[in-house]
C-alpha cells in the first residue's frame, strides 16, 4: 500500500554547495602549494637522480607519489569539513 508521499533527502540550498565548494578548492590549493614546495626541497634531487638511473622505477614512484597525494588531500579535507560541519557536494546519498 503505497501512500504518495515520497521520501526525499535533506536539500542543501545551492549557495551553500557552492561556498563549501569554494572553500574546498582554497583548501586544496594551499596543500598543493606546501605540497609542491616540501617535493621540491626534498624530493628534487633524489627523483631526478631516479630519472638518470631508472626510469622505470622513476614511473611506478611517480605514479604512487601521485597517488598518496591524492588520498592525503582528500583525508585532509574531509577531516576539516567533517570538523567545520560544512557539506559535501557527493555521489553517495548519506554523506557529507
Amino acid at each position: 500500500m503505497e501512500t504518495g508521499k515520497k521520501e526525499t533527502k535533506a536539500q542543501v540550498p545551492f549557495r551553500e554547495l557552492i561556498r563549501n565548494f569554494l572553500i574546498e578548492l582554497a583548501v586544496y590549493g594551499v596543500l598543493l602549494v606546501i605540497y609542491f614546495f616540501v617535493a621540491l626541497r626534498y624530493l628534487a634531487e633524489p627523483l631526478s637522480r631516479l630519472f638518470e638511473n631508472n626510469l622505470l622505477i622513476y614511473a611506478i614512484l611517480g605514479l604512487g607519489l601521485i597517488v598518496v597525494q591524492a588520498v592525503f588531500l582528500e583525508f585532509v579535507t574531509s577531516l576539516l569539513f567533517d570538523f567545520l560541519g560544512l557539506h559535501r557536494l557527493t555521489s553517495k546519498p548519506g554523506q557529507h
